[in-house]
């Protein structure tokens, strides 16, 4: 099959109602799934990772959560093909192609709906094989929502996917709990960078960050992440994508991404504005080492089983009284755990 001249590997940048449109060292052809990749599939099972050697609790379970995270990808194939997949295809002719063989995710960022109770029929991968996220939240008009920011950041640290805190419309005068919140994520060791596209503030640090990674551009409704976008690379932001073109059937206007070359090397997907974000494939078990200062405590509550809600002894619960943990993000942990054990 390797050796076939007409199989070519690609990744797929859009797709709309069973076609896709894939990037490969001949072009772009429009693809469409053979036929027994239109059913779910399984990839082997890998071997659980060996038992790590750091010297220290923090060091150790961070490297748990990081092995943990690779064989959950390697161990679970999508449910469907998805924008950033890679793929090898069979080309029909000079524009066509039909895929043959999905291949193996390296690292993928999902949701699920937040109003639905059926967690793995409700996947929905953003991105495929993504190297970071930038999170854009506006400063004002909208206020930013820090719990949602939280909630990311926590999807992100489970996919062990690097994440970038974007706040745009830096420009307009805002409340002085987002400088706070800032500065606490900056505490964190997370990425701030203010923007905006009026005083195009923080434009060339992000042209920077994004330069040869594939990245997923997300956040809420109403940030202006379209106008960023398009401040960063001309013209992308008003592009209506090639399938859409092709079936007469208007704008791709999904909740799915968009992939577009970068001009300074590099890809971007554009997801649509999202409201509502609930967490993936997420045991209530493992969120704690989701939050990143949460992590030198674990393994030093009195009851090992400690959901660091209540409990008794929980050295969680007595860093946050301390003041060494915040208790606003404090509270974003417990939301998501109560979502997450409904």
């Amino acid at each position: 099959m390797t050796n076939d001249p007409e199989m070519l590997t690609g990744m797929v940048l859009n797709s709309v109602h069973g076609i896709y449109d894939v990037h490969t060292d001949d072009g772009i052809l429009r693809c469409t799934l053979r036929g027994k990749l239109k059913k779910a599939f399984t990839l082997p099972q890998t071997a659980r990772p060996a038992a790590t050697h750091s010297t220290s609790r923090y060091e150790r379970l961070t490297a748990q959560a990081k092995a943990k995270s690779a064989e959950k990808v390697a161990q679970n194939a999508p449910v469907r093909l998805s924008v950033g997949d890679r793929v090898k295809l069979r080309r029909l002719d000079a524009t066509t192609g039909l895929i043959e063989e999905i291949l193996p995710r390296q690292s993928e960022l999902s949701r699920r709906d937040a109003s639905s109770n059926d967690k793995k029929a409700m996947q929905q991968t953003l991105l495929a094989n993504l190297d970071q996220v930038v999170l854009v939240f506006s400063t004002a008009q909208p206020d930013p929502h820090f719990s949602m920011l939280d909630r990311y950041l926590a999807i992100c640290e489970s996919a062990t996917v690097h994440p970038v805190i974007c706040l745009n419309k830096a420009d307009l005068m805002h409340e002085g709990y987002v400088d706070k919140a800032a500065e606490l994520y900056t505490h964190l060791d997370y990425p701030v960078i203010w923007s905006s596209t009026i005083t195009q503030a923080g434009i060339n640090d992000l042209r920077s960050i994004l330069r040869n990674h594939t990245t997923l551009f997300t956040g809420p409704s109403g940030v202006g992440k379209s106008s960023l976008v398009n401040a960063i690379e001309p013209g992308m932001a008003i592009k209506t994508g090639l399938i859409s073109n092709a079936t007469g059937k208007g704008k791709h206007t999904t909740t799915g991404s968009q992939l577009y070359p970068l001009s300074g090397g590099g890809w971007l997907a554009d997801s649509a504005g999202i409201r509502a974000l609930a967490t993936w494939n997420l045991a209530p078990e493992d969120l704690a080492s989701c939050f990143i200062e949460f992590r030198p405590y674990l393994g030093e509550c009195e009851y090992a089983d400690c959901s660091h809600l209540d409990e008794e002894g929980c050295a969680i619960l007595q860093a946050v009284e301390a003041g060494v943990i915040d208790e606003r993000r404090y509270r974003s942990y417990t939301r998501i755990l109560l979502d997450e054990e409904r």
